[in-house]
């Protein structure tokens, strides 16, 4: 199956441990990732190697619903995790000091199926929403920690 990838960064003005820390809680994504509806059965409640969650997105109108598990977690510099089931995926922030702010980095390294291609007409045009995507994320991270 093809791959992709959709990478943003951005400086947001707090510390990088606020931004971490908010990343870092699975059930506040719901808040930032567009299409992120519902994520549940989190075990343990602290972000770990080995935690796990339940899943569901709306992309671009398939709904995908899968389990998740955190592959790296080292605070406050990078949070990742796996899409094991629904759509395998693999989304790691990074985080570094830039003064007393954050540099975030989101990078999501993702499986192409495709049926979902041939619904934009070319994988050009769904790599393209996809990094659309990864920008409005980072912004919305931006906006809520800086308000």
């Amino acid at each position: 199956m093809p791959t992709g990838k959709a990478t943003h960064s951005a400086t947001i003005s707090v510390p990088p441990q606020r931004v971490y820390d908010f990343i870092a809680e699975a059930p506040r994504a719901t808040s930032f990732i567009p299409g992120l509806s519902r994520i549940h059965n989190v075990r343990p409640a602290t972000a770990q190697p080995g935690q796990t969650w339940e899943y569901e997105f709306d992309w671009f109108g398939l709904v995908v619903s899968g389990n998740s598990k955190c592959t790296r977690s080292e605070s406050p510099k990078v949070f990742e995790f796996q899409t094991i089931t629904g759509n395998p995926s693999t989304w790691t922030y990074k985080i570094e000091p830039s003064g007393a702010n954050a540099q975030v980095t989101l990078d999501v390294q993702y499986e192409i199926p495709g049926n979902v291609v041939a619904r934009f007409a070319s994988q050009p045009v769904f790599e393209k929403m996809n990094q659309d995507r990864a920008r409005e994320i980072i912004s919305n991270l931006k906006t809520m920690l800086e308000s």
